[in-house]
């Protein structure tokens, strides 16, 4: 059962009166955050499970290390030149408007190309975003077993001038909770603002 139209249908009950800004050069309204309570999960689906890859220092890492706190997941890679680097930036600088509270949060990078995310690679972008950020990567099936959890398709689209590949896939960030549950989703296009309230909803 293909999961994406269910997934972007309740992605909207994290916003009312308004929609995600695109990146055309235009302002547009800020989204509104709905009264979803936060201890509750409007997603009736499994997304999220275990995984078995590398980070970028080239330590072995699975979902059970980060156990106890909240996990920040972006599917993206490293050679990425469009939406990657400016949700992760978002992302992380979300988190910071959190203050003390986001020492609760660990934001993860998981890599959609393994052929050309090595541990180096995944270490010049990653440390060039945000000091707490982990990248992960890993081989091809390891990697597609962790994208099939988070319910997140990638293919490859072009490639750049040089030979390295162009992605399109998946780009929501999924806020995952201390037991390894969704928490929630948020769209990678939303201010830094909108996302940090949507998160300070659920850690506390």
């Amino acid at each position: 059962m293909n999961f994406r139209p269910l997934i972007l249908a309740l992605t909207t009950l994290l916003l009312v009166g308004g929609h995600a800004a695109a990146h055309d050069g235009k302002k547009h309204p800020e989204p509104k955050l709905s009264a979803l309570p936060a201890n509750s999960s409007p997603f009736p689906i499994a997304v999220g499970g275990p995984f078995s890859l590398v980070d970028h220092t080239g330590n072995p890492r699975t979902d059970r290390d980060f156990r106890g706190k909240f996990m920040l997941v972006f599917f993206g890679y490293a050679n990425c030149q469009s939406i990657c680097p400016v949700g992760l930036r978002r992302m992380t600088g979300a988190m910071n408007l959190l203050g003390p509270a986001a020492r609760k949060i660990q934001p993860l990078l998981i890599s959609v190309d393994a052929a050309h995310d090595t541990t180096e690679n995944m270490r010049n972008e990653v440390t060039k975003i945000h000091p707490r950020l982990i990248g992960l990567t890993g081989t091809d099936t390891q990697l597609k077993t962790a994208a099939k959890a988070y319910q997140v398709e990638s293919k490859q689209v072009s490639q750049t001038p040089d030979g390295k590949p162009v992605f399109a896939h998946g780009s929501y960030i999924y806020l995952m909770a201390p037991d390894g549950k969704l928490a929630t989703i948020i769209p990678p296009v939303l201010g830094e603002e909108q996302m940090a309230g949507i998160m300070r909803r659920y850690v506390k």
